[in-house]
């Protein structure tokens, strides 16, 4: 395996590296990733035992068997984390809002310029 340059290395670091474009702060994503997943699974055992509870105390195999097929019929509450975006997409529209800014006179020419050019895209 050859050594890579300094400059290949950054576009590698350009293309793998991520950073959260989803609007919270990195601090809610770490605590909201497991709590999402404690709630799916939290929602999937209480189905299963809801069903199981139809059945009576001490069902029987073929109940159990029943039960289990019908809790896999039914489609799971599922919850898929956002993925984040590439940093080279992210520096590169960082980029044009500065440019934005500098161009139109601040943050106020910003916000009606990103505005006007989503509308135009939809």
């Amino acid at each position: 395996m050859r050594k890579r340059t300094p400059h290949e290395k950054k576009e590698l670091s350009y293309e793998r590296d991520r950073r959260n474009v989803y609007g919270e702060s990195p601090h809610a994503g770490r605590k909201a990733i497991p709590l999402r997943k404690a709630l799916r699974n939290r929602a999937n055992r209480r189905l299963a035992n809801q069903e199981l509870a139809i059945q009576g105390p001490t069902p029987s195999d073929d109940i159990s068997d029943a039960v289990e097929s019908g809790i896999n019929q039914k489609a799971p509450k599922n919850w898929n984390k956002t993925p984040d975006a590439p940093l080279g997409k992210v520096l590169a529209e960082k980029s044009r809002r500065r440019k934005i800014m500098r161009e139109n006179g601040g943050r106020d020419a910003l916000v009606t310029r990103i505005t006007l050019n989503t509308e135009e895209n939809s």
